[in-house]
């Protein structure tokens, strides 16, 4: 039974857009429209808040909901309205929760402001607040990569786990959620062991609260399956992909993009393994999707471009395999146009291309291109740099005229 027609909709899981928030008198107005889009996303959120032990305003879980559904301004807007006006609100989940948009936003200067404000307030409080903090530690941590400083972000992702498990019990979410961020930063400093540990502990956690299709689970299943691939355990990484895509291919329509990233994942392996026609297939699957999400410019389609190119080069298609290494190159140029690895790997790839079809003038031109470049990126004994070097010298060993 509802006692108020106006609380029906949001408990249906019913879903907005945003239009408008506007101030009338005391009263903030907010204008929105139906849609179907963030059923899931709400779904997701609801469930998640259910495993939290604080509890907050519905004012800050109604803010919270419109940063997740991507209303980033709207967001913003709302908890700077609710921190200046609101008299009994929790100041330090305000300040939290605009660190937190503002880290979306991509803003990690501003972000760590009201981060490290929200959480002296916590720290101030008698007695501190130490099981809110660890919500503040986590992600700072989140925004320090973004910043190139991975040794401070695991320092503080450790303190947030630390806290965690002293705090809440062994199979809590938040806990999951400590040990996936520090798996994800431990993977790019390339300790791939520790990294699958972290990772390992994180989907074991997941799939006791989750439900089995949930999108976290993918995104878990996906990261074990990158670090196996690593480490040359095909089969077991192609594995973990495959159920990856399963979940993905679930819950997501047939166009989104977290399936184009399992597809493409799958590729790889499939490539490694000599199945061309298997992993040319992933690739394309990829490459449509990307090109439906993407514009067309965008840096992904030049990668998924350059991966089928080089399948069409193991399969001796160096015809077909140029045009796609060719349209990868022009997209890549545009999107760095002061040099970039990936423009390195263009180049070399088009030079392979032109090699094997015996036009070797061409061929030299474009490694020492591409050699040009990995010059002012890679080491002198980088594989990528030192393959690129022997090129070189086999085509000057050949004493052609170019």
């Amino acid at each position: 039974d509802y006692s108020n027609k106006q609380e029906v909709l949001f408990d249906l899981n019913a879903c907005f857009q945003i239009e408008s928030i506007e101030e009338y008198q005391s009263l903030q107005i907010i204008k929105m429209n139906l849609s179907n889009q963030g059923q899931k996303i709400t779904k997701d959120y609801i469930e998640l808040k259910q495993k939290h032990k604080e509890k907050r305003s519905i004012s800050i879980v109604f803010g919270r909901l419109f940063c997740n559904l991507g209303e980033y301004d709207k967001s913003q807007t709302f908890f700077q309205h609710l921190f200046n006006d609101s008299i009994d609100e929790d100041l330090a989940w305000i300040e939290f929760n605009i660190g937190r948009v503002l880290s979306f936003k991509r803003d990690w200067n501003e972000a760590r402001i009201y981060y490290d404000r929200a959480y002296n307030r916590m720290m101030n409080n008698k007695p501190p607040r130490i099981n809110d903090s660890a919500h503040v530690l986590n992600n700072i941590a989140c925004i320090l990569p973004n910043q190139g400083k991975y040794d401070e972000a695991l320092e503080y992702h450790q303190r947030a786990l630390e806290i965690r498990e002293k705090i809440d019990p062994s199979d809590h979410i938040d806990i999951a959620q400590s040990l996936y961020n520090i798996g994800r930063i431990l993977d790019h400093q390339e300790k791939y062991d520790d990294a699958l540990e972290y990772y390992q502990g994180a989907l074991k956690i997941q799939e006791k609260v989750y439900s089995s299709d949930h999108a976290n689970i993918a995104r878990s299943l996906s990261n074990i399956g990158i670090i196996l691939y690593r480490q040359g355990k095909y089969e077991e990484a192609l594995n973990y992909h495959q159920r990856a895509l399963k979940i993905r291919e679930k819950i997501y329509p047939s166009g989104h993009i977290d399936i184009a990233y399992s597809l493409n994942n799958i590729g790889i392996i499939l490539r490694n393994q000599g199945k061309y026609n298997e992993a040319l297939d992933c690739y394309q699957r990829t490459l449509q999707i990307e090109e439906k999400v993407y514009p067309s410019g965008h840096v992904d389609i030049a990668k998924s471009l350059a991966n089928i190119g080089n399948i069409l080069s193991d399969q001796g298609k160096y015809e077909e395999a140029l045009d796609y290494h060719q349209r990868a190159l022009k997209i890549v140029e545009r999107f760095y146009p002061s040099g970039h690895l990936d423009l390195a790997h263009s180049l070399n790839n088009i030079g392979i291309c032109y090699e094997n079809q015996n036009q070797q003038k061409m061929a030299f031109d474009y490694y020492q291109h591409a050699l040009t470049i990995y010059e002012k990126f890679l080491s002198f004994d980088h594989p990528r740099r030192q393959k690129t070097e022997h090129n070189i010298r086999r085509l000057t060993g050949r004493r052609q005229t170019y």
